[in-house]
């Protein structure tokens, strides 16, 4: 078996333009990994089986893995695809986990993330059993780029800036603090174009600003944060703005909404107060976890 891992991302800035003649927005973002990580496996199915696909969890809500395609419509079914057809190699009887931690559809590019731990598991798959080259880092992110915006941040890691749709990057050295968060999910979940969509009806559009700056230190970090899409993922489910009060009564330096949403993320000062949040938040019934910041981007798990 071969397993690959890749973190979850959050956007500690997500500035959005208006809607180009292309159907896209143009997007300036801060993109940070965080330690929060989904694991993908695979190997050799039996023969017949064809490709399969099975969804494990440690502790998410059951509609974050009942959610989550098993057919040819999953990202890691396309890039398996993808790089089997590059080899020439038929794509026959893989048997594909995965272990999921990152909420889905929860604005924090868990899809993205197993699609750039696929990238790496079958790379290293195709070299053992049919002898086929390594592709080098540099080849996995440009096939990255075919597989959505998130896919080359979660395939390279660590801090980033992204442009353009978000796929255009430029690597930043790591924070030179520790940053603790808690991760409030939502019991529902909203889908990125409706959000967008509620974004453009709401006359959303930003002038953008240089994020290659850094904060100093946590407090500087909260001062920064913010999002676009937060007034638009809050028009369509008005209980994000509820979460988002929770999570300063409990503490946090800062609250916004991940991505699209509909989850939100809490700045703490330290991890014990990080802790402490997430113990009462599941006192009242709330589903949160704690996470720190990351580095590595999608690796092997050896």
């Amino acid at each position: 078996m071969i397993t690959a891992k890749a973190g979850a991302k959050i956007n500690l800035v997500f500035q959005v333009g208006q809607l180009q003649p292309d159907g896209y927005h143009p997007v300036n973002s801060l993109y940070q990994e965080l330690q929060l990580s989904d694991l993908v496996s695979i190997e050799k199915g039996v023969p017949g089986s064809g490709f399969s696909i099975e969804v494990t969890t440690e502790g998410l809500p059951s509609r974050h893995i009942n959610s989550v395609p098993k057919d040819r419509t999953n990202l890691v079914y396309k890039v398996a695809e993808y790089l089997f057809g590059r080899a020439n190699i038929p794509l026959l009887d893989l048997s594909v986990t995965i272990n999921k931690q990152i909420p889905v559809a929860g604005g924090m590019a868990g899809g993205s993330a197993d699609a750039a731990a696929m990238l790496v598991a079958v790379n290293e798959y195709l070299s053992i059993e049919h002898q086929i080259s390594r592709l080098s880092d540099q080849d996995l992110l440009e096939i990255a780029k075919e597989f959505g915006s998130d896919v080359p941040f979660s395939f390279c890691g660590g801090l980033a800036i992204g442009q353009v749709r978000g796929e255009q990057l430029t690597s930043l050295p790591a924070l030179p603090f520790e940053t603790n968060w808690v991760i409030l999910i939502s019991q529902e979940g909203l889908s990125t174009p409706s959000v967008f969509a509620r974004f453009d009806q709401l006359g959303g559009g930003t002038q953008f600003r240089d994020l290659s700056q850094l904060p100093r230190n946590v407090t500087e970090l909260a001062e920064i944060m913010t999002n676009d899409l937060q007034e638009a993922a809050i028009s369509l489910l008005p209980a994000i703005a509820s979460n988002l009060h929770v999570l300063e009564d409990l503490g946090a330096l800062k609250t916004i909404v991940s991505g699209s949403g509909p989850t939100v993320i809490g700045l703490f000062e330290s991890g014990e107060l990080a802790n402490r949040a997430v113990e009462q938040l599941r006192n009242m019934g709330q589903f949160a976890l704690t996470t720190r910041a990351g580095a590595g981007g999608a690796q092997l798990q050896r």
